[in-house]
């Protein structure tokens, strides 16, 4: 066994740990440790109360991982709130020069770092740690006190672990509910994953414990009363036979024995018993609460002779000690015996203590020990705690900001001080966007007295817990007043930012953006905050007045995406959502590739959730399917480890579109009900109900069921009225509300229409597509298409093949495509007017062939050849729908659809699809699986079964292999 990390903690070597029992526990482990020797990941996740034997049973199953690196951690309640606390024990042991191959995981912090990027390199290290052949084993003691980055890292990694030989082992308290709901969360979520629970140990388990532990053999008399007064706890069970003399426990005729049930009563005798020198040697560790030198250790409890003072402490066993360790840490055996030992020591000794380990410990931990050796208001404690803070917010780290300002709060004599910081505290919290520490402190946020801070704080407190309309209210009041107050700008930043979030959800474009705008004036904000406001300003305006609009904000950009500083990410994201909302795909492309590549390397934008999920839809607009699904996948892992469903939306949207377009019914239906669920928990906001609608549309497009169309898209459409119509259909007519991928869903909406036959409110609803079209894009190519349709509709076929034959004739007059009667829309000059989706420029070329056909216009030959043209493409992307459409009309005119040129990509899974197509553009293994989030053994193991399926033997052949029709 390798050990990165602390070899004394990953195995059971201390002499004095007695282990009996636990076969149940032990066999389940055992078997997921098998099955990753057989090269499978696995969760297993061990649950009991506090002291039952959780950390004993792991280190005896870490002890038989002879052949794999362990790397070890153990979550401690003092790093809550360090973000990537937990994470970083991990990764501090590994070779320094394997560490230095992922600089983000060698950083000393990682505040700011999104969890999919630190998982992305987390996932390369422990591919790199199974280079020599062996297993993996990450492990994570009391993982309920894990800090909130390093578990959401921790979740995305179990979830990316594909074909690796890693166990994943957490340790969890059941009475932890926070930890215990996100594991929950976590274990249902993969595949491959035990959940143990450990409780007391049996009678028989009690036996064998007492035995070794008496080195005597003892009664089952008295191993039946034993089992019965500690419920087979080991800890409880140790400290009696250490508490009461041997012939006590033999005296059948006591009715109880004389020791206290309370484990704490148990401990603190077996305290009274030590030297003088040791008990002190056990405080200080009971106030240092973890591992620490020996050295130290004595330093704090002003013991001269350490060891000396160390061997009674072991014998008693309260004490562990490393010996082997360079420094000789020692610790306390266990949690709840530290607690005992601390809650014995009296108030003056206490301060004490707490005195001397300020000046031990490093200068982070030095402050909650000042803070512990307070003893009343400290106004110059409290001053250097918010000093403190307000440097740990500006490097990002909020959690802890707020821990400290909390503290000097407590510290504050004076209200308005204590008040501001309790206040300030909060405010920190809820900027993590995990909240719950501030929420819990809501009473006595509403103690304080009125104010604008006050407001603020309770607002995004209504706005987390769903109440909108009083979240809107006390923000707004907020807002208003910190804009007018030159010392409260952080205020007015705070309350303006979440206040956009209530407005945007509620489709007020205009309202965002003044607000937006307004923040934004404050001014004196650091660069990427101004660049956030500047991209929810854009986004605001685009619900007012369209995607056009809002580029014009977004003037600030460079023209080349890759010159845009980290800094500017948030709104080149939004630039490039805002080219997919009007059909400019390379366009789009550029910018949302971009910021997924700076995210992978850290930059940590804000909008990454979002860019790419809509790069999957740029991608599969633009034909590449398999990297549309592929990016899917990988958006649907980053909103599981981010852990809310805000913004998720996009995500399963994504998602539909390939499971649609290829017919996976099922997945696909699973995707839409996902959406579903997220619009009915967060009340159907207008965001969610575009992406909601889009994707129940074209689920039905991809079916051919016209009347499911109209259904999905209803709720996106409302009635239009008032427009003086001539033709007696005004109530027919409906118009989109909203404006995100306003023109898809209008292309949508014609469709719709025009296939249930409501032909005027189709024509009106195709005038108003060509009225909303730039002429850029893909879209000139939809729009042929309705316009066509439409035609065939009416009765007028030798409309609809004229509009088919200009769409497909490749034109370089300058014109762009047809309007709702035929004729030629003007380009403006802006994008790319020859910039096709395969997909729909199939669909068009298909429709002509079958209209050809139905009017007998030209030569059967013709005909043909546009069938063959869209089959090649329907086949390419493997829309298995629309292809069986096309073979089905081929066979209608007694003619046999063309060979599947890419019969043999079948054989491939989708994600060995997605290694393919990357290693055979050029990528070698390890940027394979940096760009899927996977490690390099996933990508290896796909490889080799990439190969066998198609009969190569190296990637030199991979391209050919899949550009090649198989017989």
């Amino acid at each position: 066994m390798s050990v990165a990390g602390s070899a004394s903690d990953a195995s059971a070597n201390d002499e004095r740990e007695v282990f009996v029992g636990r076969r149940s526990e032990s066999e389940r482990l055992a078997a997921c440790v098998d099955k990753v020797r057989g090269g499978e990941a696995w969760l297993a996740v061990v649950e009991g109360e506090a002291g039952i034997g959780k950390s004993a049973l792991i280190r005896r199953v870490v002890s038989s991982l002879e052949d794999f690196t362990v790397l070890w951690a153990v979550g401690d309640p003092s790093e809550t709130d360090l973000p990537g606390g937990v994470l970083s024990q991990l990764a501090r042991r590994v070779d320094r020069d394997l560490a230095a191959r992922f600089p983000l995981l060698a950083r000393p912090d990682t505040a700011g770092v999104s969890p999919h990027a630190l998982g992305g390199q987390l996932l390369l290290l422990l591919g790199a740690l199974q280079e020599s052949g062996g297993g993996v084993a990450v492990v994570v003691d009391d993982a309920h006190w894990a800090d909130p980055l390093s578990s959401q890292v921790l979740g995305f990694v179990v979830r990316r672990l594909w074909a690796d030989r890693v166990l994943v082992l957490m340790a969890t308290r059941t009475d932890s509910e926070q930890s215990g709901q996100a594991l929950e969360r976590l274990v249902r979520s993969v595949d491959r994953a035990a959940r143990v629970e450990v409780g007391g140990l049996g009678q028989d388990e009690v036996d064998q414990l007492a035995r070794r532990l008496l080195a005597v053999r003892v009664t089952p008399e008295l191993v039946t009363r034993l089992h019965g007064y500690t419920k087979g706890h080991p800890l409880y069970v140790r400290t009696v036979l250490a508490e009461v003399p041997l012939q006590v426990l033999g005296d059948e005729s006591a009715r109880r024995w004389p020791v206290h049930q309370s484990l704490r009563a148990g401990i603190g005798a077996a305290l009274g018993r030590l030297p003088a020198d040791s008990v002190a040697l056990v405080e200080a560790l009971a106030v240092l609460d973890g591992k620490f030198p020996l050295v130290g250790v004595a330093r704090v409890a002003g013991v001269d002779d350490a060891v000396r003072a160390l061997e009674p402490a072991l014998a008693a066993g309260l004490v562990r000690w490393w010996p082997a360790d360079s420094v000789g840490p020692v610790a306390l055996v266990h949690g709840l015996q530290r607690d005992a030992v601390y809650a014995g020591i009296g108030p003056e000794r206490r301060r004490a203590l707490h005195t001397a380990a300020a000046e031990v410990v490093g200068s982070g931990a030095a402050w909650a020990h000042r803070v512990a050796a307070a003893t009343s208001d400290d106004p110059v404690l409290a001053a250097d705690l918010e000093r403190s803070a307000n440097a740990e917010a500006l490097a990002g780290r909020n959690a802890l900001a707020a821990t400290r300002l909390l503290w000097a709060s407590s510290l504050s004599g004076d209200r308005l001080e204590r008040e501001r910081r309790l206040l300030t505290a909060c405010a920190q919290w809820l900027l993590t966007l995990q909240p719950w520490a501030a929420v819990r402190l809501r009473a006595q946020v509403e103690e304080c007295a009125e104010g604008t801070l006050r407001s603020c704080v309770l607002g995004v407190m209504d706005l987390l817990a769903g109440r909108l309309a009083v979240a809107e209210t006390r923000l707004s009041e907020a807002w208003q007043e910190a804009l007018a107050d030159p010392d409260a700008s952080w205020v007015a930043l705070l309350a303006g930012t979440f206040l956009t979030v209530i407005t945007i959800r509620q489709c007020r474009g205009a309202r965002t953006a003044d607000i937006a705008g307004k923040t934004l004036a404050i001014g004196d904000l650091d660069a990427g905050t101004s660049d956030f406001i500047r991209a929810v300003l854009a986004t605001g305006r685009m619900w007012d007045q369209g995607p056009g609009a809002a580029l014009l904000d977004l003037a600030h950009l460079p023209v080349e995406a890759a010159d845009a500083p980290n800094d500017q990410l948030a709104t080149l994201a939004t630039r490039g959502v805002m080219h997919l909302f009007l059909g400019r795909l390379a366009a789009a492309r550029a910018d949302l590739v971009t910021v997924a590549h700076r995210d992978r390397l850290g930059a940590g934008s804000k909008l990454s959730h979002l860019s790419s999920s809509l790069l999957a839809v740029v991608e599969y607009l633009a034909g590449d399917w398999n990297a549309s699904e592929s990016a899917a996948d990988r958006a649907l892992a980053i909103a599981a480890a981010h852990d809310h469903v805000l913004g998720d939306a996009a995500t399963w949207f994504a998602a539909v579109c390939v499971q649609a377009g290829r017919g996976h019914w099922e997945a696909a239906q699973e995707s839409v009900e996902a959406l579903e669920r997220i619009n009915r928990m967060l009340g159907d906001p207008p965001a969610e109900r575009v992406y909601a609608g889009l994707a129940g549309a074209v689920l039905a497009q991809a079916r051919g069921d016209h009347a499911a169309m109209v259904r999905s898209l209803a709720p996106l459409v409302e009635p239009v009225t008032g427009t003086g119509a001539e033709d007696g259909d005004e109530g027919d007519r409906v118009r989109l509300r909203f404006k995100p991928l306003w023109l898809w869903q209008q292309s949508l909406l014609v469709e719709a229409l025009t296939g249930t036959g409501r032909l005027a409110a189709a024509a009106w609803a195709l005038d108003d597509f060509w009225r909303g079209y730039d002429g850029s894009g893909y879209l000139r190519v939809v729009g042929a298409r309705l316009s066509g349709q439409l035609a065939e509709a009416q009765g007028r076929p030798r409309e609809a093949l004229a509009i088919y034959a200009q769409a497909l004739g490749g034109k370089t007059d300058g014109t762009d495509g047809p309007d709702a009667a035929g004729s030629p829309v003007e380009t403006d000059g802006v994008g790319d007017a020859g910039e096709d989706a395969p997909l729909f420029r199939a669909m068009l070329e298909h429709g002509y062939g079958r209209l050809l056909v139905a009017t007998r216009t030209g030569s059967r030959r013709e005909a043909a050849r546009w069938f063959k043209s869209a089959h090649d493409r329907f086949d390419a992307l493997r829309a298995e729908p629309f292809l069986q459409r096309c073979e089905t009309d081929l066979a209608a005119m007694g003619l046999t659809a063309p060979a599947h040129a890419r019969q043999h990509v079948l054989a491939l899974t989708e994600r060995e699809l997605s290694v393919a197509h990357l290693i055979a553009g050029g990528k070698t293994n390890q940027e394979a699986a940096t760009e899927l989030y996977v490690t390099q053994k996933t990508v290896e193991y796909h490889l080799s079964n990439i190969y066998a399926k198609l009969g190569i033997t190296s990637r030199r052949h991979l391209a050919q292999a899949l550009r090649t029709p198989q017989p």
